[in-house]
């Protein structure tokens, strides 16, 4: 197994790519949509990932053309964020 990327690195890398997906984990977590177990999941599933310097990357892109984007299909949250998403809309 693979050792875990650096928690602070990953958290971040979630949090932009809420706010890339359009999904409010701040209204999730409010609404118990989302827990603090499941949230800690996607931070530790994001940790395990093998190629977060693509997804920030990716994210730059969309932050500096201020855009909006489903998750990748490699990351391992891509579901959470559809749900939490379809649930927001």
């Amino acid at each position: 197994m693979s050792p875990l990327g650096p928690i602070t690195d990953h958290l971040d890398l979630v949090r932009r790519m809420a706010r890339a997906t359009k999904t409010d984990l701040g209204a999730a977590m409010q609404d118990g949509t989302l827990t603090s177990d499941s949230w800690a999941t996607m931070v530790t599933n994001c940790r395990g990932c093998a190629g977060p310097g693509a997804c920030s990357a990716r994210l730059s892109t969309l932050e500096l053309a201020d855009g909006v984007a489903p998750a990748p299909d490699y990351c391992r949250n891509r579901a959470t964020f559809d749900r939490l998403g379809r649930q927001g809309a």
